[in-house]
């Protein structure tokens, strides 16, 4: 590290500082310096008082970037293009279509969903019942919940020759 009196006759010379900052960006003038006004330089602030009429005469304090440009009875909507204001009808007219879209979609699915598990628990019970002995092939069991063994007079009607 150069010594502060080195770093100053460089800027001096050469118009050249080795700018340090801390951790929260103030400039450090001399780092190894237990004076604190050695480390860290202050900037007094203060508080003027300026002669308005001197201000006036060079400058015009009014501000006008920020100033509302009056306007004459049209909305901000009038301002806005007609093209532009389509397309976000059309676009919002879409979003609608499509979700109405997704609604029916669900539904069906959710619908396909319940037919699908009540098909697997079918299975399932008669699968089961199989295992039991029950039966053997998916028609010697009855079509509807609980899936009960089809009676052998149900199965084979007597013949009535």
């Amino acid at each position: 590290m150069i010594d502060f009196s080195q770093q100053v006759a460089d800027f001096i010379n050469y118009g050249k500082y080795d700018y340090q900052f801390d951790s929260v960006g103030n400039e450090i003038l001399n780092q190894s310096s237990s004076i604190f006004q050695q480390v860290y330089f202050t900037i007094p602030l203060g508080n003027f008082v300026y002669n308005n009429s001197k201000v006036l005469s060079f400058y015009n304090p009014s501000f006008t970037e920020f100033v509302p440009v009056s306007s004459t009875g049209s909305s901000v909507s009038s301002s806005f293009p007609q093209a532009a204001i389509d397309q976000i009808n059309q676009i919002t007219y879409q979003n609608t279509q499509l979700q109405n879209q997704l609604t029916a979609v669900v539904a069906s699915s959710s619908m396909n969903s319940s037919s699908a598990d009540m098909q697997s628990i079918e299975n399932t019970i008669i699968n089961l019942r199989i295992q039991l002995g029950q039966g053997s092939v998916l028609n010697d069991f009855q079509s509807i919940y609980p899936y009960l063994p089809v009676q052998l007079e149900q199965q084979n009607p007597p013949s009535t020759s």
